[in-house]
């Protein structure tokens, strides 16, 4: 591929994309959010960057627009990468691999924590030298049963915060803390199968982590912030490393 066109979907990426990494985490971690576009072009050039493997699991979408999502988002990942690397290589030198449990990680940077996350909406993206960190990005306005869901998957003190919460708000209240959990997942380096109630928060009257793994230091070695600018539920789990 072409600098040109490695160089306008770097262009459109940074044009488009918002820092929107909470203040009181600037030390630790940098999270990019970038919205998802319409443009079939823009699909199209992102298209571009991606290996013949990307492109053939995009062709596996029968929906146009889930083609475009999944390019998008994966052209998201290598910008994301890029900007990290600091390098003038093309996009499609930039390659994740992946740990056992599924964590991204660039093998030029192996000590560089990622996290990525994404919803119809847009594309969150996030990296720490000094800290795991997880981000996750749940679309709020699905309609699900959230008092069932919470009493199935979450602690009896976060499920009774969801029941107590009415109309919209019960809902912004089940996924803040879903997606906390999914992040403060991905900060140690796993996935949902770990297990939702591994983590335990409570949103008022503030943020905090009430339970987290032992084995992972527990509570007092993790810190997590909602991620405010976009249009979606967004989460931020950082931990501590030493």
């Amino acid at each position: 591929m072409s600098r040109d066109k490695s160089d306008r979907i770097n262009d459109l990426f940074a044009a488009g994309s918002r820092d929107l990494t909470p203040a009181s985490a600037g030390h630790a971690a940098y999270v990019l959010y970038a919205p998802v576009s319409r443009d079939p072009e823009v699909s199209r050039h992102c298209a571009s960057v991606l290996s013949d493997t990307e492109l053939q699991r995009a062709d596996r979408f029968a929906a146009e627009y889930d083609r475009a999502l999944f390019t998008q988002r994966r052209a998201f990942r290598r910008f994301c990468g890029a900007t990290v690397l600091g390098s003038s290589r093309s996009l499609t030198q930039i390659v994740f691999e992946k740990t056992e449990n599924g964590r991204p990680y660039l093998s030029d940077l192996p000590d560089i924590w990622f996290s990525f996350s994404s919803c119809r909406f847009g594309f969150l993206g996030a990296w720490s030298s000094t800290h795991g960190i997880g981000v996750d990005l749940e679309d709020q306005t699905m309609d699900l049963e959230a008092t069932e869901l919470a009493r199935q998957f979450f602690s009896g003190a976060e499920a009774n915060a969801v029941e107590r919460a009415d109309g919209l708000e019960r809902l912004r209240t089940f996924f803040q803390l879903w997606s906390l959990k999914e992040a403060a997942l991905k900060s140690i380096g796993e996935g949902l199968p770990f297990g939702l109630d591994a983590f335990e928060f409570e949103l008022d009257p503030n943020l905090r982590v009430i339970h987290a793994p032992p084995d992972h230091g527990g509570p007092e070695k993790f810190n997590a912030h909602m991620i405010e600018g976009t249009d979606s539920c967004a989460a931020l789990v950082i931990r501590s490393l030493i």
